[in-house]
């Protein structure tokens, strides 16, 4: 009787009945606990005159629903099982399906709890800054700059990850192709598979590496580091009517900084090599690889808590042997696209109050590109420049009002950033990349050499 109660709460809750508790317990018995929770975010905006725009260029203010969860946890016998989807204003739609399911996922262990298996779809944990959970940032929203470039989004899978004192490691395989329906299987299969590795050291911090926190963690009695070395190797594979790599675009019909998949490297808008292949149809010959080094510290500060997190990251895309594509007035069957960047945050504070900030600089290479048109003739022309790119956020204040909500407010200035003056208006590129778009002139993106931002959001979770 105790089980069907626990059903019906949940049925009703999922139906729109809410109990005010912070992480609803549903069920709890000796072999099922079941929690179910909820998320949602307002995000407001306020950007300053941006230098050299053709059209509007005056002072502009957002607000956006920027966040609508719904997520579910618990444990079936020794099973930790996990689900998150998108709501509202987050959800999705391709043509195929509904794609708004962000993790799906369980982790079964093999061995206590020093080797565990987690299979489904989870955040791909091979990029601190992406894989850090939004439910627990410092910052109204993580960097415009890294997310961008570097996002390794939610992925379809299976990973190992196992524990001996101090060390940690995880190792597993993706689909390269999230919440797809069974029939888009790769048909011409590449070897070696699509990989994933995380491998480090940590003492004393103690973190999920699939939820990872940069708030919400219980207090350091003493510093505390962790060092991890990443790795992500996908062999593209053709897949449907496309390829594993161009599947993660195709599930955007813009390009976003935010999206949940992949990034401006596995998006057409910058990447004009992605998706081709040899003529008639052959096999597709790309690769794709992102490494890199991250770091965290944590301390006690008089009653407060310093934190230090910190990464620098290498992504390149390499295609060969397709069908002619013409980029800037000449022809290739090769083509490489590459970027480097990095990133530090520190906070100081406790609850209430924290202040943190946040450095992160990019550099694209000159192979970006995105098409134009030109005497009737399509082509490829830089889309980003080869200068580096800059954001400074500070200072980042979060107010806990209580454990369920609270409001971060925050000044950014965005340093040498690309700005697209399109026929309707003139975007920042790192916060609109959708503005990249075929038709506009070889002159439309240009760089502006300071952008003054400032945001504030509300968060409340249950």
């Amino acid at each position: 009787m105790k089980k069907l109660l626990g059903w019906v709460g949940f049925l009703f809750l999922l139906l729109g009945t809410t109990i005010p508790a912070f992480s609803a317990e549903i069920v709890n018995t000796p072999n099922l606990t079941l929690n179910l929770g909820g998320r949602f975010q307002l995000l407001g905006e306020l950007e300053g005159i941006i230098p050299g725009a053709a059209i509007r260029n005056f002072n502009r203010i957002y607000l956006f629903n920027s966040e609508d969860r719904l997520f579910a946890n618990g444990n079936y016998n020794d099973v930790q099982f996990y689900f998150e989807t998108a709501m509202g204003g987050e959800a999705l739609n391709s043509s195929n399906n509904q794609i708004n399911l962000l993790e799906f996922n369980a982790s079964v262990p093999i061995h206590d709890t020093t080797l565990i298996v987690t299979a489904g779809q989870f955040k791909v944990p091979v990029n601190l800054e992406s894989a850090d959970y939004d439910g627990n940032m410092l910052f109204a929203e993580k960097s415009p700059l890294m997310q961008l470039f570097f996002n390794t989004g939610y992925d379809t899978g299976i990973a190992l990850r196992g524990t001996s004192g101090n060390f940690d490691a995880l190792i597993g395989t993706i689909s390269g192709a999230p919440d797809l329906p069974q029939r888009y299987l790769p048909e011409i299969m590449k070897f070696p598979p699509m990989v994933m590795a995380r491998i480090g050291y940590s003492d004393g911090i103690a973190y999920h590496p699939f939820h990872p926190k940069q708030m919400g963690f219980k207090m350091p009695k003493k510093s505390a580091f962790a060092i991890h070395l990443n790795g992500e190797y996908i062999n593209d594979s053709n897949a449907g009517h496309a390829t594993d790599l161009a599947l993660q675009n195709g599930y955007s019909s813009v390009a976003d900084y935010n999206s949940y998949y992949g990034n401006a490297l596995l998006n057409s808008a910058f990447n004009p090599f992605l998706g081709k292949t040899a003529a008639g149809f052959g096999p597709v010959d790309a690769t794709y690889w992102q490494t890199s080094v991250d770091l965290q510290y944590r301390a006690p500060l008089d009653g407060t808590v310093f934190t230090l997190q910190a990464q620098a990251n290498v992504a390149k895309f390499s295609a060969r042997n397709f069908t002619p594509v013409i980029i800037q007035n000449g022809t290739t069957t090769t083509g490489n696209i590459g970027v480097e960047g990095a990133e530090i945050q520190a906070s100081v504070g406790n609850n209430p109050w924290i202040v943190a900030g946040r450095f992160a600089v990019v550099d694209p290479s000159n192979s970006l590109m995105t098409s134009v048109v030109s005497g009737g003739v399509t082509m490829m022309v830089q889309a980003t420049g080869t200068e580096p790119i800059y954001e400074v956020t500070f200072p980042s204040i979060t107010w806990n009002i209580n454990s369920s909500t609270k409001i971060i407010a925050e000044g950014m200035g965005l340093i040498d950033t690309p700005v697209i003056n399109s026929n309707d208006g003139t975007y920042i590129m790192t916060e609109m990349p959708s503005e990249i778009s075929a038709g506009i002139n070889t002159s439309a993106i240009h760089r502006a050499s300071f952008i003054p931002v400032g945001r504030m959001m509300f968060q409340f979770s249950f």
